[in-house]
């Protein structure tokens, strides 16, 4: 299920790249609370739309990529749809084929697909009279298939409902049946009533499979009792973890060997102010660069929609994530790593301080299973 989850999200960003790659032609964009396009008015082009509340009820010629809390496509669209939602649902014709994203997708009696669905998210439904032209990717909890499906059925979930007709294989996985489903979460604003379906594999009377059935049922594996060469599993993560430790004080003491002393050393002085900066950097300052990186990044994305870059379009959005996700992961590397090194550094200086010399690069080796030791122990894994 995670490498098919891992596929069909790459997938989806790729299609995302690729649309803002192209050649840059006239597109329409729209934003706002709310926005509705009449079922008289036509899109004689790409519609790129991002909002609370999306429902297109006339004619779109080209794509269509919508990002929002609910996207309705009631109105006919030539070309495909890239949605992103908390609910999505096609009632339409599609041209193309329909890449979404959200908690859940529904292909309303009304919806023709031409070509594919792609859907990553929750629960994904089809209902009577609702025809897909070629294959449906599906990869969440659940999927009940009321419709028509031209091609092939692959589902990785944990729950299957087959009503409908599938022309070619169904294949995937499902988890056994038995198996506790999630808690219902209710969102606010969805039109789209998700019923919570049991876990496993049905096959009612009235589907039509004109293919092979190919799904397999995975149990669940039971949690591994012992880790690398054996050991006990609690042994084997400290001995991991103390080993990554030390490979990353390795690495600081030999380009920088005062970094640790200075560091904990001024922790020593001054504890509470230190403290109070590093709390107030990580519980207010870091979720607001998050936030700020996360608008800086779809504002320069609607940016490159209306402004062309040419084939220098993909790349320079990619750098963009590719330096913000640096910067993010560079942070949480430093507080969840180089934090420990510099606490332990001071918990190792004021347990042992050997041979007064609390800045030598044995020492600072020496710390870190010393200080890791103290500071996990004792535990009720020891027990």
């Amino acid at each position: 299920m995670r490498g098919r989850s891992l596929f069909l999200l790459m997938g989806f960003t790729l299609v995302v790249l690729g649309l803002f790659a192209r050649p840059a032609h006239a597109a329409d964009i729209r934003t706002g609370e709310r926005v509705v396009i009449a079922a008289d008015e036509v899109i004689d082009d790409d519609l790129i739309v991002s909002a609370q509340f999306v429902e297109v009820n006339g004619t779109v010629t080209g794509d269509v990529v919508a990002t929002g809390t609910v996207v309705v496509i009631n109105g006919a669209v030539e070309g495909s749809v890239l949605a992103a939602a908390q609910s999505v649902e096609v009632r339409g014709p599609v041209g193309g084929t329909i890449y979404a994203m959200g908690y859940s997708l529904q292909l309303g009696g009304e919806a023709d697909i031409q070509r594919n669905v792609l859907f990553l998210g929750f629960s994904a439904a089809t209902q009577p009279g609702s025809t897909v032209g070629r294959d449906f990717f599906m990869a969440g909890y659940q999927m009940r298939h009321d419709g028509a499906i031209g091609g092939d059925l692959n589902v990785s979930a944990g729950a299957l409902q087959l009503n409908g007709t599938v022309g070619g294989d169904v294949t995937g996985e499902v988890s056994t049946a038995g198996r506790a489903a999630p808690p219902h979460v209710a969102l606010p604003n969805m039109p789209a009533d998700v019923a919570m379906l049991p876990s496993g594999l049905v096959v009612a009377p009235s589907a039509q499979i004109s293919g092979q059935m190919l799904v397999r049922e995975i149990a669940p594996a039971a949690p591994p009792t012992h880790g690398a060469f054996g050991l006990p599993l609690w042994l084997a993560d400290r001995l991991g973890t103390v080993i990554g430790l030390l490979l990353v004080a390795a690495f600081i003491v030999a380009l920088w060997p005062r970094f640790l002393p200075a560091l904990s050393g001024a922790l020593q002085r001054r504890p509470l102010p230190s403290l109070g900066w590093g709390l107030l950097i990580y519980i207010l300052l870091f979720p607001a660069g998050i936030i700020a990186g996360v608008i800086l990044v779809v504002g320069l994305t609607l940016l490159f929609a209306m402004v062309t870059f040419g084939q220098l379009t993909a790349a320079m959005l990619g750098l963009l994530v590719g330096l913000f996700l640096f910067a993010l992961f560079g942070f949480l590397f430093f507080t969840y790593v180089v934090a420990w090194l510099v606490v332990g550094h001071l918990l190792g200086r004021l347990l042992g301080n050997w041979a007064n010399r609390p800045g030598s690069r044995v020492a600072q080796f020496l710390y870190v299973p010393v200080s890791y030791t103290h500071l996990t122990l004792p535990t009720s894994d020891l027990v």
